[in-house]
């Protein structure tokens, strides 16, 4: 089952609706798209809205020309939908994984104890 988080976008989603192409998109076509908007410091901040990305489940790749970043690439644009925000499955909850781990843990502890028997 697939979770989109809802609610207000975020300055880093709306960063990652300008990289759904999947083209290298340079800083300065990024700013083309803020001018003008409350958004307009975007630069500003745009590492910290690559990190984001990234921690959202973005994988960036940067490219530069030594120091100089000229482009960023959203490598998986697929797993983003139109809004820029990450489609991910439904994550196991820590009661599921204990108790598929504890009857594993419960067979060596009988194991153990055969053989000091």
């Amino acid at each position: 089952m697939a979770m989109i988080r809802k609610g207000k976008v975020n300055r880093h989603e709306k960063v990652t609706q300008v990289l759904l192409s999947g083209k290298p998109v340079t800083p300065d076509e990024i700013r083309s798209v803020f001018v003008g908007t409350d958004q307009e410091k975007v630069l500003y901040r745009l590492s910290t809205n690559i990190y984001n990305i990234r921690k959202d489940g973005g994988i960036i790749k940067v490219i530069k020309d030594g120091r100089k970043v000229k482009a960023y690439q959203l490598v998986n644009f697929d797993k983003f939908d139109k809004n820029g925000r990450f489609i991910q499955t439904k994550a196991q909850t820590q009661s599921t994984k204990k108790a598929k781990e504890q009857p594993v843990v419960e067979t060596v502890q009988s194991e153990q104890v055969k053989e000091a028997a």
